[in-house]
């Protein structure tokens, strides 16, 4: 067939690798006029490393990732809340700390090695539908593939509205250099009530760098995100610094306001994640917050189930095939997300007594524990 995949994020991307190997041409479509990854760094869970190995970029991307071992998270006052390690799940599993350009820089390469043409600078907001396929840019396609992110305008445009909620909760974050201050195996978390959090995930490499980066998250209702910035930055630090002192390092190199981005969050809930000769992948199909850290691996696995099933069957059968098969997991997450978030990101304070008292108890049954650590690993199989 002749596929236009629109968005060359991580589930664009792998997609056309794997269309492109499975015999199909495939022109994708990319609204950013260059190759310039930006984002937070991001936690790969072993479901997505399953596919970088897949793609054969495992041992390039895993080389620049800090190996993170656990999840902790703390009370302000210092009590535990959570001790989730991936090693209680047998094996040398872990999570890989990445630094976002790492991941997008392996996977746009092996897109320009398979000979696909990337249409940098090319916004795609609609497509029309013909009888044997789409119409994108005034070329035919066999398959379009939507890939283009959360806030998806090829979304919008074919389905309209009504598919995607914003969150009233976000984050600032920034990525700095650790210095050996947070330790590189642990992803940190301090809480307090539900409207304070901060997070510090080491983030492995940049591209031919040697130093340890860090990513921090601080926790933000959006709607004060004007009025936080208008105020000096050392306001915003102390906030930071009260709730993690440890933090001190990584906010001294802060300077401005510039470095530091927002990260908003929203739900897209989909059905199903097919049409007639369209489907969608990774957020554009089902962008959740950030809570469990399963978006990109989603996207990855979304890639990889999309091929192995039009490999399987013809295009009719494959794409209601592959709705069925991503529905329980992508359900799993958006709802585990969906719940989770309020616990953490809220102002409803009221929870977190609850929250320690559950969390506390659900730490001392394996079964409870393992499933848990099973979430965050992205390795849960649906409801």
């Amino acid at each position: 067939m002749n596929v236009a995949v629109v968005g060359c994020g991580a589930a664009g991307a792998a997609a056309a690798v794997f269309l492109k190997r499975a015999g199909h041409d495939v022109v994708v479509f990319e609204q950013a006029p260059e190759c310039r990854a930006v984002g937070a760094g991001f936690l790969m869970q072993p479901s997505g490393m399953d596919v970088l190995r897949e793609l054969g970029i495992y041992e390039e991307v895993v080389s620049h990732s800090s190996k993170v071992k656990r999840l902790h998270v703390l009370e302000k006052d210092g009590r535990d809340l959570m001790e989730l390690r991936y090693g209680e799940l047998g094996g040398e599993l872990f999570g890989a700390g990445l630094h976002r350009p790492v991941v997008m820089g392996a996977l746009i390469a092996l897109v320009e090695k398979e000979g696909i043409e990337i249409r940098w600078g090319c916004r795609v907001k609609d497509a029309r539908k013909l009888a044997d396929g789409w119409e994108v840019e005034g070329e035919r396609f066999g398959l379009l593939v939507v890939a283009d992110g959360a806030r998806s305008a090829m979304r919008r445009a074919i389905l309209g509205d009504g598919y995607d909620r914003g969150y009233g909760w976000g984050a600032h974050w920034f990525i700095g250099k650790n210095n050996g201050v947070f330790p590189s195996g642990d992803l940190h978390q301090v809480v307090d009530g539900t409207r304070l959090l901060a997070g510090f995930l080491p983030t492995g490499r940049e591209r031919g760098g040697n130093e340890e980066l860090l990513s921090l998250f601080w926790s933000l209702r959006i709607a004060d995100d004007a009025k936080i910035r208008s105020q000096p930055l050392e306001k915003w630090k102390e906030g930071i610094l009260d709730l993690c002192p440890r933090a001190e390092n990584l906010l001294g190199q802060i300077d401005s306001w510039e470095q530091v981005l927002t990260a908003r969050y929203g739900d897209v809930r989909m059905r199903k994640w097919h049409g007639d000769k369209l489907v969608f992948l990774g957020d554009a199909g089902h962008a959740m917050s950030p809570q469990l850290g399963q978006g990109v691996n989603l996207a990855l696995a979304d890639a990889s189930c999309l091929v192995a099933c039009l490999s399987e069957m013809p295009l009719e059968k494959a794409l209601p095939e592959y709705s069925r098969r991503r529905g329980p997991v992508l359900r799993y997450y958006q709802f585990a997300t969906r719940w989770l978030t309020p616990v953490f990101q809220s102002d409803y304070q009221f929870i977190a007594p609850f929250r320690h008292a559950g969390f506390r108890v659900s730490q001392r049954i394996p079964f409870a524990r393992k499933l848990m650590t099973r979430s965050m690993a992205g390795m849960m199989r649906g409801i």
